[in-house]
C-alpha cells in the first residue's frame, strides 16, 4: 500500500488506500452506498475479474466496502466509513491539485518575465 509523505496542510484528508485510481474509481461507482453486482462494477469499470477481484479485497480489508454473496454472485456497496473517506480524500485531492496548478502557473508567468 501507498505511503504518503505528509505535506502540512496538504495531505491530511487523503486516503492512502484511495491513491491509486482504480480504487479511486471503484468507490466512486458505489458513491451513492447502494448494492452493485460484481459483473456491473466490471463492465462499468473495463476491469479484469483478476484486477477488480483484487482490488476490492484491498478496499474490503480496509473498511472501504462490504460484499454479499447473492447465489453464485456477488455485489458489493460503499460502507459509511468508505463513503466518509472518499469524501475527505475528494476534498483533500482538490486542495492538492489547486495548489500544483498556482505552483505551475507561478512557475510558467516566472518563466516569461
Amino acid at each position: 500500500m501507498a505511503r504518503l509523505v505528509p505535506i502540512a496542510g496538504y495531505t491530511e484528508g487523503l486516503d492512502p488506500v484511495l491513491v491509486p485510481p482504480v480504487r479511486l474509481f471503484i468507490v466512486a461507482t458505489l458513491a451513492d452506498e447502494q448494492w452493485r453486482e460484481y459483473a456491473t462494477m466490471r463492465q462499468t469499470l473495463r476491469l479484469t475479474p483478476a484486477a477488480l477481484s483484487k482490488q476490492l479485497g484491498v478496499l474490503r480489508k480496509t473498511g472501504h466496502v462490504e460484499s454479499r454473496p447473492d447465489g453464485r454472485r456477488s455485489s458489493w456497496r460503499l460502507t459509511p466509513t468508505g463513503a466518509q473517506r472518499l469524501t475527505d480524500h475528494l476534498d483533500a485531492l482538490q486542495l492538492v491539485v489547486a495548489t500544483a496548478a498556482e505552483i505551475v502557473a507561478s512557475i510558467r508567468a516566472g518563466r516569461r518575465s
